[in-house]
């Protein structure tokens, strides 16, 4: 291993621990401390990406250590959580169930680490990333407790937790987080003031703010896939509209030689 990756295999290391701290937590029914834990990991996940690129170190070794530790502190972890939180009362469906992202998050690593080194993945991602469905479970958690002092909810739990399986395992493609940026667009003091606001809000009240920000990350794929479909069927629906002018041109320039040779 080259000096240059141990600042950020020790960060990927820091995620490790925090995810298998947080299950022994989830065991202790301390669920809590351990969702502030997966945010935290999440958040590790990120900046070792990022110091994996200011370094230059971003090897194949850094990204399959990156891959087995996500398969942990969100994979196994979250769905850990979600059994011992909802599911655990269900029998063989209610393991199913908290199963669901774990598997959903192996098959998202796997093709990942199959595209790893495709240019795509300097922007985003095809299918949500598994540590933002981490982000999402233990965010709902501290959201449903604050709000309401209770998590006790069943079809919201019965619902989300599919939904976020699949899109992970979606060909739905995500932008990295966050998605306001500043480079390159029309006003850049707009995104500047939106992302000062976010993280201000995100500081004062992070139990009532981050899963509503999640909610609106998850989805920006969707949306930006129906965009851009629809900017796909405009496209050729001009280019059928330019074809059949072009043609209706060309039949009449036909109909005005035959008439001149007549």
């Amino acid at each position: 291993m080259h000096k240059r990756a141990a600042l950020p295999n020790l960060v990927t290391i820091g995620n490790l621990f925090l995810g298998f701290f947080a299950l022994l937590l989830i065991s202790q029914d301390n669920f809590a401390t351990a969702c502030w834990l997966l945010i935290v990991a999440a958040i590790l996940d990120g900046l070792d990406g990022l110091l994996a690129r200011l370094v230059r170190s971003d090897s194949t070794f850094g990204i399959q250590v990156d891959s087995l530790v996500d398969v942990v502190s969100f994979g196994v972890t979250p769905s850990f959580l979600l059994y011992k939180l909802v599911f655990h009362d269900f029998g063989i469906i209610g393991i199913l169930f908290a199963f669901m992202p774990l598997l959903a998050g192996v098959l998202r690593l796997a093709r990942y680490n199959t595209l790893a080194l495709n240019a795509e993945r300097k922007k985003g991602f095809y299918g949500m990333p598994i540590p933002a469905a981490a982000i999402i479970i233990s965010s709902c958690y501290l959201y449903l407790n604050a709000v309401q002092g209770s998590t006790a909810n069943q079809t919201l739990w019965f619902s989300i937790t599919p939904m976020l399986s699949l899109l992970m395992i979606s060909p739905i493609y995500y932008r990295r987080m966050p998605v306001v940026t500043i480079h390159g667009s029309r006003h850049p003091w707009l995104g500047v003031t939106l992302l000062i606001l976010t993280t201000v809000a995100v500081i004062i009240r992070p139990a009532l703010t981050i899963f509503p920000l999640m909610l609106i990350y998850i989805i920006t794929g969707p949306i930006e896939l129906c965009v851009t479909q629809l900017r796909k069927l405009l496209t050729q629906r001009d280019e059928n509209e330019i074809s059949e002018s072009g043609a209706a041109i060309g039949r009449e320039s036909d109909k005005r030689r035959r008439r001149r040779r007549l």
